[in-house]
Order: C-alpha cells, then structure tokens, then sequence
C-alpha cells in the first residue's frame, strides 16, 4: 500500500515538472525547407507552414527584384545544413503572423537559437524590430555587436549593413569571400545554389552568368546530377 502511495506521488511530481518546464508558446516542427537565411518552411500536423526568422535579417538570395547579396548564400547554406529534414522548436513572441501570413518565430535546434547562431557567425542583422515581438532583441543586439567588432561576415565589408537593409554592392565580390573559396582549376561543371540546373564550364548558355559568390562546382557529371541537378538544356550548351 504504501509502495503504490509513494508511486503516485512520485509520478504527480514528475508530471508537474514536466508542466513547469513546457512554454505554451513553444511548438515542434520538421523543417522541409530552407527558403533562405531567415526563412523555412516547416511540417506542422498535416499543413505546411512559412516561419520568418524573428528580429533578424540575412542578405537576400531569392528575391525576385535583387541580386544575391554577398553572405547572402553563406547564411541560406548554414541554415539549410543544419536544419533541413530536423525537427526544431518554434517560440512564438506576441503576434504570430506576419502581413504575408507567415509564422513568426524564435527557431531552436538541440536547444540553440539559431538566430543568435547567425548573428554570432556575422550571417544576418538585428532588424524588423516591431512591437510587441521583442522579446529577445537586446541579447540579439549583444551577439551582433560582439561580431561587429570581431569584423566577421557582414560586418567585414564597410557599409554594407544599412538601418534599412544592406547595400548593393557595384564591385563584386570581396576578398573576405573569395578566401573562403576551393581552387576550382580542376572542376568541369558548375551550378548556381538557386538553381536546379547544372552546366559545363564556360557553357555560354548560363554557366558564364552565375555569379561567384554563389557558385557550386563538380569535379564530374555524376556529382552534379547525385546533388539532385539536371543538365542544362541551352542551345548554346556544350553537354547537348
């Protein structure tokens, strides 16, 4: 008798831990996508839903009227390794959605942000500060003000980061960028990271207008096509 008294009590005990420690605002998710650095798509029941990073922005690499900005495709492949297919946790702030219907969310892997991840890394900005979503922005402001001052990412090219987003860039890429690149002499096959197409190098149907910065090369067909990629249909390509 007393056994089963002290195994109830020690159950409501374990459950009520279990309650204090669970945040009504905080949901599971498996991530399908990742659109760019401050956006994915996630698996939420059977719907899928569109989260915005909160309180930050990375340099743009698919919007539809601007040029992939530098560390813009950086921030897409860090996110996109670390969380595609992984289940994360969502913290909502106070509003939920955006204009563009879009959750609003503080994204966790393993129990760390990956905001302040990005942030750290120089990856993306403290922005879009609007209340009543500003729970985290002054441990956001100390992460990015530590990689302001260590020079990293973004921080490296000088003003690059604007109050209203980040400079278009005239000439190119910077040495900060082309440092982080393998020697690519012996590669013969090039795509784009947004881009579901692969081409020969110097197929003068679209291998010569991918920017560097945003370039992925292949030593062979075969690891251009394993990358999930189909050849270029071009006229002007070599490989038809």
């Amino acid at each position: 008798m007393l056994r089963s008294v002290l195994s109830c009590m020690l159950l409501i005990m374990l459950t009520a831990c279990s309650l204090l420690t669970q945040s009504p605002n905080t949901i599971t998710a498996e991530v399908t996508k990742v659109v760019d650095g401050d956006t994915i798509k996630v698996k939420l029941g059977n719907r899928e839903e569109t989260v915005r990073l909160l309180l930050i922005d990375t340099p743009e690499t698919v919007h539809p009227d601007k040029p992939v900005q530098p560390f813009g495709p950086e921030a897409s492949a860090f996110v996109e390794d670390m969380l595609e297919g992984e289940t994360v946790e969502l913290e909502k702030d106070v509003s939920e959605r955006d204009r563009y219907g879009r959750l609003l969310a503080y994204v966790y892997i393993d129990g760390e942000s990956v905001q302040k991840m990005l942030l750290e890394r120089g990856l993306a900005r403290v922005a879009y500060i609007y209340e009543p979503n500003v729970k985290y922005v002054e441990e956001y402001r100390a992460v990015q003000e530590q990689a302001q001052r260590e020079g990293k990412g973004i921080w490296s090219i000088e003003d690059y980061v604007q109050e209203d987003g980040f400079n278009e860039m005239e000439g190119g890429v910077t040495e900060e960028q082309e440092e982080g690149w393998d020697d690519v002499s012996d590669k013969r096959f090039i795509a784009s990271r947004n881009s579901d197409v692969y081409h020969e190098i110097g197929c003068p149907g679209g291998a010569n207008q991918i920017k560097e910065e945003n370039a992925i090369y292949f030593e062979t067909e075969e690891e251009a096509i394993d990358s999930g990629r189909r050849m270029c249909h071009s006229k002007e390509c070599p490989l038809n």
